[in-house]
């Protein structure tokens, strides 16, 4: 419901640990819906989203960059979620997150891809290396989302040549012989 939008936000801001990850998540349940998008984003939820991105508990972390990405479905968001630092707490997290943080944070990544005027900045920070770390040893969405967060950043020509450097064949044909449909989906492209 929009009507408990404020209340979210007043949550993330200051409430316990605990809340701001609850609250993160309900947000994200609400961004799923395309037609709520734009008014999360004006109820303001962006910097305290990224605030916990970067200083949450793990489960926070998880929750904050799952909403992140949900936000990121609509390709005229991406561009404000990369100017409100979102992208280097994500790649904190591919790094050194739970396996289910990777996994929120390569799901995001994939989102943000969408946006040409994104992409540069995802190898930028450095997401490349630690995408294809996953597609080694992620869970199997974990390498579903690294493979689609990769897919969409060879949508840009300049870049395919450091993809194919970055080591991304052998554990994409990997991924096509036994990941997931989605996984396989994903490796295809």
């Amino acid at each position: 419901e929009v009507g408990a939008l404020p209340l979210l936000v007043a949550l993330l801001h200051a409430g316990t640990k605990q809340g701001k990850a609850n609250a993160a998540m309900a947000i994200a349940e609400r961004a799923n819906d395309e037609s709520t998008g734009e008014l999360i984003l004006e109820a303001g939820v962006l910097p305290p989203l990224v605030a916990l991105l970067r200083a949450g508990t793990k489960q926070g972390k998880e929750s904050a960059a799952r909403a992140i990405g949900m936000l990121a479905n609509d390709e005229s968001t991406c561009a404000l979620i990369v100017e409100a630092g979102a992208l280097p707490p994500l790649v904190g997290l591919l790094r050194a997150g739970t396996q289910e943080g990777k996994m929120n944070a390569a799901m995001t990544i994939a989102e943000l891809a969408n946006d040409e005027s994104t992409r540069a900045f995802i190898t930028e920070v450095g997401a490349l290396p630690l995408l294809v770390a996953l597609l080694h040893a992620g869970t199997k969405q974990g390498k579903a989302n690294a493979a689609m967060a990769i897919a969409e950043r060879a949508n840009d020509e300049s870049t395919g040549e450091l993809i194919l450097e970055a080591g991304v064949l052998p554990p994409l044909v990997a991924l096509l012989r036994a990941g997931t449909k989605q996984g396989k989906e994903s490796a295809a492209r």
